[in-house]
């Protein structure tokens, strides 16, 4: 991997902005009509060791020709995982060190998150890298991020918010007029309702089903997944195994709907799982 400081090229064109609109509000504190998961959680299709340097993955994003791209929390580097030879093929750095916590692949531009809410984009392999400030509420720690095709927005969940205001709450970043908005806030009753303790709930990962449309939001803590609509609806949630998914911190989907899962290794090596999409 090449180990060298690349240059920074600061901020995307009109860079972060502090609009932090709330656009969708809970609709209520209960779980939608029944909903049945087209995956089985406790069966993953393939599951796979990854190599020591993924020991901490901390997100994953759908790349192209059946390969994914990776990052972990502590390095700037991306790593390209082929799905069929099941290693990583190649990996290529972006910068020094940080707190690395999502990755997107998006209209050919890798976007990579920090913990802060920084935004690092950049085309693969490039060293020409742009960075943008956010500008969340001071203290809100964000550790996943995700993409909406229909909205055009990058989505950055929350995992501890600095106030009352942008906890529990998923803020997206609009990639065409690069405005921050706060998109759904999920409320205490609500998750009560749903079978969910408000304090376990802390997000590590959010992805949109390419089909479906819906936003499947992992919870590394809590060791659960909750699935919403874009106006901010529980329609599922389901409690995973804790030997299974271990320190879950990463999840995206292929385009037919395969669901993939990538999860820290505790002290282990990381590993990967892949559940495929039924219909």
């Amino acid at each position: 991997m090449n180990r060298f400081l690349l240059g920074i090229l600061l901020g995307l064109a009109g860079c972060g902005t502090s609009s932090t609109k709330t656009e969708n509000q809970p609709e209520s504190a209960t779980i939608a009509a029944p909903f049945k998961l087209p995956y089985d959680l406790q069966s993953p299709d393939d599951n796979v060791t990854l190599p020591k340097a993924l020991e901490e993955i901390s997100g994953l994003t759908y790349y192209k020709d059946g390969q994914l791209l990776c990052v972990q929390d502590e390095e700037a580097a991306v790593y390209v995982y082929d799905i069929r030879k099941k290693k990583v093929v190649k990996d290529f750095g972006f910068g020094g060190y940080g707190d690395f916590e999502g990755i997107e692949y998006v209209n050919g531009e890798v976007y990579v998150l920090e913990s802060n809410g920084n935004l690092f984009r950049f085309k693969p392999e490039s060293t020409q890298i742009g960075r943008t400030k956010t500008d969340l509420p001071a203290k809100t720690e964000v550790e996943g991020l995700g993409y909406d095709p229909k909205t055009k927005r990058l989505l950055l969940a929350v995992k501890n918010g600095g106030s009352a205001s942008s906890d529990k709450a998923v803020y997206s970043f609009d990639l065409l007029n690069r405005a921050v908005f706060k998109d759904m806030q999920l409320n205490d009753e609500q998750l009560n309702g749903a079978g969910i303790d408000p304090k376990s709930y802390k997000p590590s990962a959010i992805a949109v089903h390419p089909i479906t449309g819906e936003w499947y939001i992992l919870t590394s803590a809590g060791k659960r997944l909750v699935i919403t609509n874009r106006q901010a609806k529980i329609t599922y949630s389901e409690s995973l195994d804790p030997k299974r998914f271990r320190q879950p911190e990463g999840i995206c989907f292929a385009p037919n709907g395969d669901l993939f899962i990538a999860s820290e290794g505790d002290g282990k090596k990381g590993y990967l799982m892949r559940f495929a999409y039924k219909k």
